[in-house]
């Protein structure tokens, strides 16, 4: 019985190594059509904008085509193969939580807006509306790379700038006709969801009790001017009950100088904000999760 349980353990183990050593690497931060489902207009609309979206508020967001998702482990399901491929990949801040894939299967005729943990429950209904009203009509007319194309912008436009903007995101007036009382069930799930990983995320790694506090403290160089610049912040978590701690330094996406009275004095893109991607270097994805937030759809 041992032997037979001591197998079933190996046989699982070795299942869940492949599954991950399945997952496909990615060539481009932006966009990665394995599938060839967009046109070379499309491709290059779809790589500056998100390269803009980048630049300029530091959110991550990319945009995947496979043919099917069996062939890369996925077999149980499309909702945990893209959270599973968008925490392998570490989209987005690792810090903010606040990054987004736009995955499209052309042979499971599926595709998944995954966004990063860092984002509300208001914006996985507004998720939802996208999907239905922007990108499977388009598929099902045949018309993937403007699909995606429009689809990439509606997330952008009316999710990613407004979050990262310090502004809510609001659900459409289309979405409210649908949502009813599915669209409560549902946000009272996602809000329970929250709810269990924001405990699990406050607990010690230590005594394993809830109560874990995160402090953001700005991190000042001087300048010979009499001013500073703030490039970085210090992430400091630290458990009241058994004192335990742990503080690592994390590169904001935009450099900031002050004067000597403290006054801004201007902003500029720091290049180091982000991570180094799985092929080493920088200009990678920053270490970014998903809770398995976002928006499915098949057509």
């Amino acid at each position: 019985m041992r032997r037979l349980l001591a197998l079933l353990v190996l046989t699982l183990g070795l299942a869940v190594q492949a599954v991950a050593q399945d997952l496909p690497e990615w060539r481009s931060t932006t966009v990665n059509d394995f599938a060839g489902l967009l046109t070379a207009d499309d491709a290059r609309v779809l790589e500056r904008a998100l390269t803009d979206l980048r630049d300029q508020t530091g959110v991550q967001g990319t945009v995947v085509t496979l043919t099917d998702r069996a062939r890369y482990g996925g077999t149980d399901g499309l909702e945990p193969f893209a959270t599973r491929l968008f925490n392998h990949w570490g989209v987005g801040d690792a810090a903010r939580n606040d990054g987004f894939m736009l995955l499209v299967l052309s042979a499971n005729r599926e595709a998944r807006i995954e966004l990063g943990r860092g984002y509300s429950p208001e914006a996985d209904i507004l998720a939802q509306d996208i999907m239905r009203g922007t990108l499977l009509p388009a598929m099902r007319k045949d018309q993937a790379s403007a699909g995606i194309r429009q689809t990439t912008d509606d997330i952008i436009r009316l999710i990613a700038r407004p979050v990262a903007a310090g502004n809510p995101v609001t659900a459409r007036e289309s979405s409210r006709d649908w949502t009813g009382l599915a669209a409560f069930a549902a946000f009272g799930a996602i809000l329970l969801a929250i709810a269990r990983k924001a405990w699990r995320r406050r607990r010690c790694p230590q005594c394993n009790r809830s109560g874990v506090t995160t402090q953001r403290t700005p991190e000042r160089q001087p300048l010979p001017d009499g001013g500073h610049m703030v490039a970085a912040q210090q992430i400091t978590r630290h458990c009241p009950h058994c004192g335990w701690q742990e503080s690592r330094s994390g590169a904001l996406p935009r450099i900031a100088y002050y004067g000597a009275a403290g006054e801004l004095l201007r902003q500029e893109r720091n290049r180091d904000y982000r991570g180094p991607g799985p092929h080493g270097g920088g200009g990678g994805f920053g270490g970014g999760s998903s809770r398995g937030g976002g928006a499915s759809g098949r057509w």
